[in-house]
């Protein structure tokens, strides 16, 4: 298992040790606000704040 806060709230996720964040959230948590673009990090579909930074969820 592997806690996550998200929003504020912390969230118990079980996901295999190398699962994209992007997978967790849209898959695990049914939060599908984060798009699946590229998968290779290039388009920025798959942007999220990760404490304040910009990221790429898909890789």
């Amino acid at each position: 298992m592997v806690s996550l806060v998200i929003n504020g709230k912390t969230r118990e996720v079980g996901a295999a040790p190398g699962t994209p964040l992007l997978w967790v959230l849209r898959d695990s948590l049914r939060m599908t606000g984060t798009k699946f673009g590229c998968g290779i990090a290039q388009c920025g579909a798959c942007t999220v704040h990760l404490d304040g930074v910009p990221v790429r969820s898909c890789v």
